[in-house]
C-alpha cells in the first residue's frame, strides 16, 4: 500500500515514474546531495528504481513528492526529517521516500496511492495508523501482523501459535485504539508479540481480573510478568515493558541512533570556489545561469506537464518566442529553438511527452547545446538554495533589458512571458500561487513602456525578497535584501534617505543585464569534467 505525502500548493502531487528509454538529458546531479538521505531515515526515489520500490508487496510506503527548489518543500524538510527518524522503529512494515520532482528523472507521473492532505506531523502518524493496520502483509515474507482483536475462544497457546511460536511473550492490550499503536512501536522488539483485547471482560480468559486490567505481559506459561506503565498510552506501555525486557537480560533490545545534525556546507570545494568569486565580484550575470535556466525549463518543468492546450499553449508559444528572439544560448541552441517554435505553430495543443520528445529530436541534429551543469552567479553556499529560481530571475532581467535596447517585441511581453511560466510550469505551486497574485495587484497588464517593464520587474523582485527575507529557506550567505545595494550603486540612493533613485536604477539595470557585461566564468577542468552532461 502507498500514501502519497505532498506539500499543498505544488502540482507534483501524483507521479509515474517511468523512464522511457532513449531519451537524452542524463542527470548531472549525482555530487549534490539530495534534501533527504538514508541517514534520515528517507530512502531518495528516482526513475523506475522508486516503481519497483512502491511494487514490493506487504509494506507500507509513505512517498513525499517535493521540489528542492521550491521554499516551502525546503521549509517543511526538518519538520518531516524528524517525524522520519521518529518513525524508524516502524521500518518493518513502512519505507518512507523523498521524490525530487526538479530532477529529470522523477518528471513522469505516478498515479496510485493516497493522499494525505496535511503538514502536520501528528496528523501524518495518525493516518499512517490507520492505514497500517489496515494493510494486507500476507504477501511478504516478513513480519505479519494481526491488528484484530483476539477472539472469545483464542487461548494463549493458540496466540502464540499465530506467531509461529518465535517470541517469548505475549503482550495483551486494551482498549483497541492504544493496542493499534503498540503494536507498531513493539516493532522493534521481537520477542514480544502484541495481540488486542477489545473487550476487557477478556482478560479472565488468561486468568487475570478484568475489572482493572488493560495490560498484561504473559510469558508461555501463562504467567503474569511484573510490568507498571506510568500512564495509559502507548508509549508509557512500550516503556515498560522495554525496561522489564532490560532486567531480565534480552539481548535483542534496538539500539536506537543519534539523529544527524544537519548538513549545510557545500561538499564541492570548487563549489566553495565559485560562491566566494561570485561574492566577491560585482557581476550578476553568467552565461551558465542562463543556460541552466532554459535546460531546466525544457527538459523539465514543461515535460511533466500532462497536457498543454488552450492559454497554457499560448504562454508556451509566447515562452519559447522570446527564448527564440534574444538567445542566450550557442548557435546550435538558435536553431534548436527556432525549429521549436516552427512546431508549436503546426500545432495547438501538446503533451509534456511530446514536448520533451520534439526537443530531444531536434537535439540529435546539433552539437551538445547544454553541456556544463553549473551554476555560477545562482550557487548557492548551501546545498538546494537559490539555483533555479535565481536563474529564472536572472533570464527575465536580461530579457526586459533585450527587449528595451531591440523594441522589437511590445512593452511588458517578456513581464507576460514571465507571468505565464510560473502560472503554467513552475513546479513549486507555493511561489508561483504568490507571484501570480502579486502580478495582479501590480498590475502587470498597464506596464507601457520597455524601461517600465524593466522597472517593474525590479520592484517585483524586491518585494519577494522582502516577503522572504529571514525565512529559512534563505542562502545564509545570499541574503533577501533590497537591491541594488547602496555598496554596489551607491548613485542608485537618494542622498538623505535609503530610498532608490528610480532614474539611477533603471540605468543600473540597463548596465549590469546588458549583453555586454555577461560573464563566462570557466570553471577548473577537473571540476568541468565532473559536471559534464552527456546524450
Amino acid at each position: 500500500m502507498v500514501w502519497h505525502f505532498g506539500l499543498p500548493y505544488y502540482t507534483c502531487i501524483i507521479l509515474t515514474l517511468l523512464i522511457q528509454e532513449g531519451h537524452l538529458m542524463k542527470s548531472c546531479d549525482e555530487d549534490v546531495k539530495p534534501l533527504y538521505s538514508e541517514v534520515d531515515n528517507v530512502l531518495v526515489g528516482l526513475g523506475d528504481s522508486l516503481e519497483r520500490s512502491l511494487a514490493a508487496p506487504a509494506m507500507g510506503k509513505l512517498v513525499q513528492f517535493m521540489n528542492t527548489y521550491c521554499g516551502n518543500c525546503r521549509r517543511f524538510a526538518p519538520t518531516f526529517k524528524k517525524m522520519a527518524f521518529d518513525l524508524k522503529k516502524w521500518n518493518r512494515v513502512l519505507r518512507i521516500y523523498a521524490v525530487d520532482c526538479a530532477l529529470w528523472e522523477n518528471r513522469s507521473r505516478y498515479e496510485t496511492g493516497t493522499d494525505i492532505e496535511t503538514q502536520n506531523p501528528t496528523e501524518i502518524v495518525e493516518q499512517l495508523i490507520r492505514n497500517l493496520s489496515e494493510n494486507d502483509y500476507s504477501g511478504g515474507s516478513g513480519i505479519k501482523l494481526n491488528f484484530d482483536p483476539i477472539e472469545p475462544n483464542d487461548e494463549l497457546q493458540e496466540v502464540y501459535a499465530q506467531f509461529d511460536n518465535k517470541v517469548s511473550y505475549i503482550l495483551l492490550v486494551h482498549p483497541v485504539k492504544i493496542g493499534i499503536k503498540t503494536i507498531l512501536n513493539m516493532l522493534p522488539y521481537p520477542n514480544v508479540g502484541v495481540r488486542i483485547i477489545k473487550d476487557a471482560e477478556m482478560f479472565a480468559n488468561f486468568g487475570l481480573k478484568p475489572c482493572k486490567q488493560k495490560l498484561a505481559l504473559l510469558n508461555r506459561s501463562g504467567r503474569v510478568q511484573p510490568i507498571r506503565p506510568k500512564g495509559e498510552s502507548s508509549s508509557a506501555y512500550v516503556n515498560s515493558v522495554a525496561a522489564f525486557l532490560q532486567q531480565n537480560g534480552h539481548t535483542s533490545l534496538p539500539t536506537w541512533p543519534i539523529a544527524p545534525a544537519p548538513e549545510n556546507v557545500l561538499s564541492d570545494e570548487y563549489d566553495a570556489i565559485i560562491v566566494d568569486y561570485v561574492l566577491q565580484s560585482r557581476k550578476v550575470l553568467f552565461q551558465n545561469d542562463l543556460e541552466q535556466a532554459i535546460q531546466q525549463l525544457l527538459h523539465v518543468e514543461i515535460p511533466k506537464t500532462p497536457f498543454i492546450s488552450g492559454y497554457k499553449f499560448k504562454a508556451l508559444r509566447h515562452i519559447i518566442r522570446l527564448l527564440r528572439r534574444f538567445n542566450v544560448l550557442s548557435r546550435d541552441g538558435r536553431r534548436m529553438l527556432n525549429s521549436l517554435v516552427k512546431h508549436l505553430f503546426k500545432v495547438d495543443e501538446i503533451t509534456g511527452e511530446e514536448f520533451r520528445d520534439v526537443v530531444d529530436d531536434l537535439q540529435t541534429r546539433l552539437d551538445p547545446i547544454f553541456t556544463d551543469k553549473q551554476y555560477v552567479g545562482c550557487l548557492g553556499s548551501t546545498p538546494h538554495t537559490r539555483r533555479y529560481s535565481c536563474s529564472l530571475w536572472t533570464l527575465f532581467h536580461y530579457l526586459t533589458v533585450l527587449a528595451a535596447q531591440s523594441k522589437t517585441y511590445p512593452p511588458s511581453s517578456v513581464t507576460i512571458g514571465l507571468y505565464g511560466l510560473a502560472k503554467y510550469f513552475y513546479g513549486c505551486q507555493d511561489g508561483a500561487k504568490y507571484f501570480t497574485k502579486l502580478a495582479k495587484r501590480r498590475r502587470i497588464a498597464q506596464v507601457t513602456s520597455h524601461d517600465e517593464e524593466i522597472l517593474w520587474l525590479w520592484e517585483f523582485h524586491n518585494e519577494v525578497n522582502k516577503k522572504l527575507a529571514g525565512d529559512a529557506s534563505e542562502d545564509p550567505r545570499f541574503p533577501k535584501v533590497q537591491f541594488p545595494e547602496r555598496k554596489h550603486c551607491p548613485e542608485c540612493y537618494s542622498e538623505d534617505s535609503d530610498e532608490f533613485d528610480r532614474d539611477e536604477v533603471l540605468k543600473y539595470m540597463k548596465r549590469v543585464y546588458d549583453l555586454k557585461y555577461l560573464s563566462i566564468y570557466e570553471l577548473p577542468n577537473h571540476h568541468k569534467t565532473a559536471k559534464k552532461c552527456t546524450k
